[in-house]
């Protein structure tokens, strides 16, 4: 990477980062006044507006980041309302139906009837359907100082609603709904003012934008479906454990999602610098497939590094959560895999993007729900959260793969496959290892091999990489 970028990735990443920090400080406060029970309805509030959210973006947000650079600076404003107005839309007869089976949704999800969560639950859909925007009006615009202070914002709101609504509250679920729902109703307001220009009502005037609210649904439908079936994916872990295990089990499975946040906070970050770069780059030359070559295998072995370096750390990371979520180190080795495996598609997924393709995701997402779904079935019964997080390793891995040789049909590109694959299989090897063993001695020695294994795979590279950073110092 050049200095530019590099420059510009640690602008996102260092907002990502604090938010980590701090949003592990509050995972660990929260895991102390929470049972792994009262977790795991937390959870599944998380997991149920996220799918509301999606649903009622209908991906307009993706139409809104593919069509940003080629619309006019004076009328993106109008292009973000006609985004919007779509959602408004869909949006109405959502939250009507939502509340008419309020008693019974209530029920499924936690157990029990509220209907006060149940209106938090429409209103913090509502507010994340506005961050989202904002975030990606400040994102597509590459202010990644900006992006990194609402990033640290949001986990400070969440830290202290989480202590302040367990001085009225207590030990119960309702303390982490209450702190999300107000964190992004405070954050909201300092990203309207931050960028108002965007946000002011004039821009529902304009007229004329080069991409109409039809072609904006127009390209955002497949997207929608491939969110939704991505959601089923994603969140198929949890249904299926609610389904054939409890609350305690989803609570200890939610929190060894919480260890991989500093992996997860590097996706996100990484993927919200990469896309607006990505684009601009292929806008300005097509042909420059070196650099993107580049990226993909510098972004796959400091995230497979990253992968063995967090399994190794996982039983110190767990102690601070807590005696009651122990059990959760198990859940953890395979979960690495999601951000590693996800950031990793998003260098090599580019040749679907440009092209504009996108109803290869549609496929893409319903192969590897369907093999999540099939993994989770046969394995949670027996092996409760374990089992989920090994068919979720598995099933990022396919997605990976997917997304890659799909891609390459479109946009050929060397992306040194024979590496990924290689250290992929070590990374596999050593999660499976540690389920088995138990003790921390042979954990680490065998993440030492396996870490010193991808370096010999990588080293090639690796050292060119080093003799041209000596040769511009010179």
């Amino acid at each position: 990477m050049n200095n530019n970028l590099l420059k510009k990735f640690l602008s996102y990443s260092y907002g990502g980062f604090l938010g980590a920090i701090i949003g592990f400080i509050t995972t660990m406060i929260t895991t102390r006044i929470l049972s792994p029970e009262e977790f795991g309805k937390a959870s599944m509030f998380t997991l149920v507006s996220s799918i509301c959210m999606i649903t009622i973006i209908f991906g307009t947000d993706q139409a809104f980041v593919r069509f940003f650079y080629e619309e006019n600076e004076k009328k993106r404003g109008a292009l973000l309302f006609n985004c919007l107005k779509i959602a408004a839309v869909i949006s109405v007869p959502f939250f009507i139906i939502f509340i008419l089976y309020r008693e019974p949704v209530s029920i499924l999800l936690f157990g029990e009837y509220s209907f006060v969560v149940i209106v938090l639950l429409l209103v913090g859909v509502l507010l994340q359907v506005l961050n989202r925007f904002a975030l990606l009006v400040v994102r597509m615009q590459q202010k990644g100082k900006l992006y990194s202070t609402f990033e640290v914002l949001n986990r400070i709101f969440i830290l202290v609603g989480v202590i302040s609504f367990y001085a009225l509250y207590g030990s119960s679920y309702t303390v982490l709904v209450f702190a999300t729902v107000i964190s992004y109703g405070i954050l909201i307001i300092f990203q309207f003012i931050g960028q108002k220009n965007f946000w002011s009502l004039k821009n529902l005037k304009i007229e004329g934008t080069k991409h109409s609210k039809k072609e904006i649904i127009k390209y955002s439908y497949p997207l929608l479906m491939t969110m939704l079936l991505t959601w089923l994916f994603e969140g198929m872990d949890k249904i299926a454990l609610r389904q054939w295990s409890d609350f305690q089990e989803i609570g200890l499975y939610s929190a060894a999602f919480k260890i991989i946040a500093l992996l997860t906070i590097l996706k996100g970050v990484f993927s919200t610098f990469w896309v607006p770069v990505a684009y601009e780059t292929y806008e300005k030359n097509p042909q420059n497939k070196s650099f993107f070559s580049r990226v993909s295998i510098i972004v796959s072995f400091l995230m497979l590094a990253l992968a063995i370096l967090v399994i190794m750390s996982k039983d110190l990371i767990i102690l601070l959560l807590g005696n009651e979520y122990v059990e959760a180190g198990l859940m953890l080795s395979f979960l690495v895999f999601i951000p590693v495996m996800y950031t990793i598609s998003e260098t090599t997924v580019l040749g679907i993007n440009f092209s504009k393709k996108v109803k290869w995701h549609v496929g893409i997402a319903l192969v590897v729900c369907l093999c999540n779904i099939a993994g989770n079935y046969l394995l949670v019964p027996e092996y409760g959260g374990v089992g989920a997080s090994i068919s979720t390793g598995i099933s990022y891995i396919l997605f990976f793969t997917l997304r890659t040789f799909i891609s390459l049909k479109y946009f050929k590109v060397n992306y040194e496959l024979k590496k990924i694959y290689s250290s992929v299989l070590i990374v596999a090897l050593y999660a499976g290892y540690v389920l088995f063993e138990l003790r921390l001695l042979n954990q680490i020695i065998a993440g030492m091999i396996s870490l010193f294994i991808i370096t010999l795979i990588y080293r090639n590279f690796l050292i060119g990489e080093y003799k041209a950073y000596k040769r511009k110092k010179i």
